[in-house]
């Protein structure tokens, strides 16, 4: 279990770094890139271990509506929290912060992987999700709907 969450900060670390190294929303692709992209319900949420840029998670989800194929039901994924006073916020990081019974659209690198979009479900995403996935974006962890033209 240890050597999965040395390679979650390992990988969370790299991300941050590319996004800024090339000034570009390194994480928006990534998360275009997925393997899963889902409406899920968050189901657990272990603490794996903190330190001074935030407290690594493993977030447990519950697929209600899979928008890609071959989601496993359950998922897991990894995500940085900042949760304590003493911690130092990175400029470079995106933090999420997952709560037991929340409804998410979430994108995952892949089962066990980092997450790299995490959004609450409203009427109008859910709307896209289901039915216009096209105009989906993503910025800095977050989805959001594109007008339509």
């Amino acid at each position: 279990m240890k050597i999965y969450a040395i390679s979650a900060c390992l990988l969370l670390s790299l991300l941050a770094s590319a996004a800024h190294a090339q000034d570009i929303d390194y994480l928006a692709r990534m998360a275009e890139e997925s393997e899963i992209k889902a409406i899920a319900v968050v189901s657990d949420v272990k603490r794996m271990g903190g330190n001074r840029d935030g407290s690594l998670f493993q977030v447990t989800f519950k697929t209600v509506y899979g928008q890609t194929p071959y989601i496993p039901n359950p998922f897991t994924a990894w995500c940085k929290t900042y949760e304590y006073a003493w911690q130092t916020r990175s400029k470079d990081m995106v933090y999420f912060k997952p709560r037991k019974g929340q409804r998410v659209y979430v994108t995952v690198s892949s089962n066990g992987g980092s997450i790299t979009s995490f959004t609450p479900v409203t009427e109008v995403l859910e709307a896209a999700v289901r039915n216009e996935p096209y105009r989906l974006a993503y910025r800095r962890g977050e989805a959001s709907v594109r007008p339509r033209e």
